[in-house]
């Protein structure tokens, strides 16, 4: 759903067959939100893409849904701390 822009709560409760509503509650109950949720699958799949892959960033951030690299490199600079780039190089050898 990432790649096709389909990543809003609205698409992802349409998936689920439940309304938007009873999503934000059930993530509620867990102690979470939706944007937690995304936020956090997306840093894991560009992680996983990062360290397992010859991709570059910008195929990164479309994989993820972003509609503008800046973006990712935003949010990835906020999760980790430091540049995909500089990640990817710490990270080679693991």
């Amino acid at each position: 759903m990432l790649p096709a822009g389909e990543c809003g709560a609205d698409d992802v409760a349409r998936r689920l067959g439940v309304s938007r509503r009873t999503l934000q509650r059930k993530l509620g109950e867990e102690g979470t939100t939706f944007q937690k949720q995304l936020n956090h699958t997306r840093e894991l799949l560009a992680k996983h893409y990062l360290g397992t892959t010859a991709m570059g960033t910008d195929q990164i951030a479309y994989l993820l849904g972003y509609l503008e690299l800046n973006s990712f490199l935003r949010a990835f600079n906020s999760w980790c701390g430091m540049s995909p780039s500089e990640w990817r190089r710490r990270h080679a050898s693991d």
